[in-house]
């Protein structure tokens, strides 16, 4: 079976990433300021219309696994792990880092940055259930951006932000069409997910992606669950299995709705980055588990691997509902701290399951034959 990830269009695709986004860090340094920024409740429209180029903060390679700076032992492996994160030779030029949080852990890993970093570091609170206090959220996401353009001696430029909305838009747009045509591993939405190019820039390199044959036999997977660490991704699909649908915050549900132009783009973009964001900090659910079941279904999904963070309390005690939601689906959860990956025993797991998959696809094809 071939592995969608040895791909070597694809490859070549995510190379030309790392060449550009190494170029554009380093040219861009001496130029304007770089602005870390955390989670999908970041609106990165504003980061580039003050002149600052955005930089997402994820699990990078490299990183200390035992470095934990001083997060509490009981926050989630990520916020634990995002004090060695920083240190890595991505972000080491950062001149500022910003993001929303309805989280508790992450408000307190990013007030532990506040009060550690050489740099202003800005938290917004987010709302944690739907339709509630919008004015007040709207506010605190606006007063954030606006002490981060102060910090450093720049100004929002809304004509910009509109710009920088219909880019986003086209690329938001082009991303969902491959994805629905199968064309776009998760690899490499992945390595979008984390870039800091432009939107134009994507679209280029895109533009390149040619129509990918799936193998027959080749699993359809679900991605699901807390944000992926540096090596599960490339682990599932070294087994041959297709991640068609991903509902982490580094997948599908990063690009699942467009920004409206008109109007104020600071409304408009905390519709989409705060208030519809689908997470699992937002209570009810029951969005989210709708979006999961109508990708599930389009994407026509056979299996859901599901990874959960210790101490990711919202995807973690949510599973036991998304295996309800996903009923008839089979449906494996996984438990990773980043600091201990046990990769024999993920690569075991995930190689069984995948393989079980597949014998069932192949028998189901033999009835079909059959009955035809």
């Amino acid at each position: 079976m071939k592995a969608i990830y040895l791909d070597t269009k694809i490859l070549n695709i995510i190379t030309k990433f790392d060449v550009l986004e190494n170029q554009l860090l380093s040219e861009e340094a001496n130029k304007k300021p770089l602005v870390g920024y955390l989670c999908l409740r970041t609106p990165v429209e504003l980061i580039e219309a003050m002149g600052a180029t955005p930089i997402r903060i994820v699990p990078t390679p490299g990183f200390n696994v035992y470095d934990y700076g001083n997060i509490r032992p009981d926050g989630c492996s990520f916020c634990r792990m995002l004090p060695s994160f920083l240190k890595t030779e991505k972000y080491k030029n950062l001149s500022a880092i910003i993001g929303g949080a309805c989280c508790d852990q992450m408000r307190r890993a990013m007030d532990t940055l506040k009060r550690d970093m050489d740099i202003p570091v800005f938290l917004y609170t987010a709302p944690r259930t739907f339709n509630q206090g919008t004015s007040f959220f709207l506010n605190e996401m606006k007063s954030s951006f606006e002490q981060l353009a102060e910090s450093l001696d720049l100004e929002i430029d809304k004509g910009l932000a509109k710009d920088y909305i219909d880019a986003r838009n086209k690329l938001r747009e082009r991303i969902n069409c491959l994805r629905e045509s199968g064309s776009l591993p998760d690899s490499l939405l992945h390595r979008i997910s984390a870039s800091s190019l432009a939107s134009g820039s994507i679209l280029d390199l895109l533009d390149k992606i040619e129509s990918i044959k799936s193998d027959v036999h080749s699993p359809k997977i679900m991605l699901a669950g807390s944000i992926p660490g540096t090596w599960e991704l490339a682990e599932i699909e070294k087994t041959g299995a297709e991640v068609v649908a991903d509902v982490t915050c580094m997948g599908d549900r990063a690009y699942k709705d467009l920004d409206r132009r008109d109007g104020d783009p600071f409304e408009n973009l905390y519709d989409v980055y705060i208030e519809n964001n689908l997470c699992p900090h937002r209570r009810p659910i029951t969005n989210l588990l709708d979006y999961i079941h109508d990708l599930a279904q389009s994407r026509k999904i056979d299996g859901v691997i599901y990874l959960t963070l210790k101490y990711c309390h919202p995807w973690g005690l949510s599973a036991e509902r998304m295996r309800k939601t996903l009923s008839g689906i089979h449906f494996m959860k996984l438990d990773d701290d980043l600091t201990s990956p046990a990769l024999s025993n993920f690569r075991t797991r995930v190689g069984a399951f995948i393989e079980m998959l597949q014998a069932k696809k192949i028998e189901q094809e033999k009835r079909a034959k059959i009955a035809v």
